[in-house]
């Protein structure tokens, strides 16, 4: 590892150690740049300031910014949309789970929005269309991406009230009994889903919806 390698790593894990003390509220170059032993000229050499420090740390921690098998067209074409729908849920609890850094972070952008926090959340709504846009339209009985969001919400939400509720609704929060509980939940949700997009693969339905719109485009209007 070189020499700046290593400076990027100490400063990444000063912001970790910030965030897991302070919160957000106390996180600024100033703060990451004492705690890491460092300049704070450092952070914007390697950077280009907090929110390239905040993305790139980012991008290491959350499901969205990270590399992911669900978003990879390659791996999930072959799998029903209904299954991507699952893991991608089961993901992003994974990503939160025991992770105290990133569940500040996601409760700061939920209450103050500014250049670092929209930023992050302008890289997670591109990454998430990646994968929402893929199972948008293919069929016309469910609106896909309005019950994956409520789904994802309920997840982010419940993941994130952790911190201040032991329970929700008498559901513990805390315990992976209570997990347990609203997983077969999300799974019941997501068995109501239109009977092709769990047998059917991504790729097969990906082709219907492309014959459909050459369809519908080569469709003589009325005058014609």
């Amino acid at each position: 590892m070189s020499r700046r390698e290593r400076t990027e790593r100490a400063i990444l894990q000063a912001l970790e150690e910030q965030i897991c003390e302070t919160g957000m509220a106390g996180v600024g170059v100033n703060s990451v740049a004492k705690r890491a032993d460092v300049s704070k000229e450092l952070i914007y050499r390697y950077f280009g300031g907090m929110p390239g420090l905040m993305l790139t740390w980012m991008q290491e921690q959350d499901f969205w910014t990270k590399s992911s098998s669900v978003v990879k067209s390659d791996e999930s074409s072959e799998r029903p949309p209904a299954d991507l729908i699952l893991s991608m849920l089961r993901e992003q609890i994974e990503a939160l789970a025991n992770n105290q850094p990133l569940c500040e972070v996601r409760r700061w952008e939920l209450i103050e929005r500014n250049d670092v926090s929209a930023k992050l959340a302008d890289r997670r709504e591109s990454a998430a269309r990646a994968f929402i846009d893929r199972v948008d339209g293919l069929t016309d009985d469910t609106d896909v991406p309005a019950v994956v969001s409520i789904m994802l919400a309920g997840v982010l939400y419940l993941m994130l009230r952790a911190k201040t509720e032991e329970y929700f609704l008498g559901v513990p929060l805390r315990t992976p009994e209570g997990w347990e509980r609203l997983w077969n939940a999300i799974e019941h949700l997501t068995a109501s889903l239109p009977q092709d997009l769990k047998t059917k693969s991504l790729r097969s339905l990906e082709g219907q919806r492309a014959s459909r719109a050459t369809t519908l485009q080569r469709k003589p209007q009325k005058g014609e």
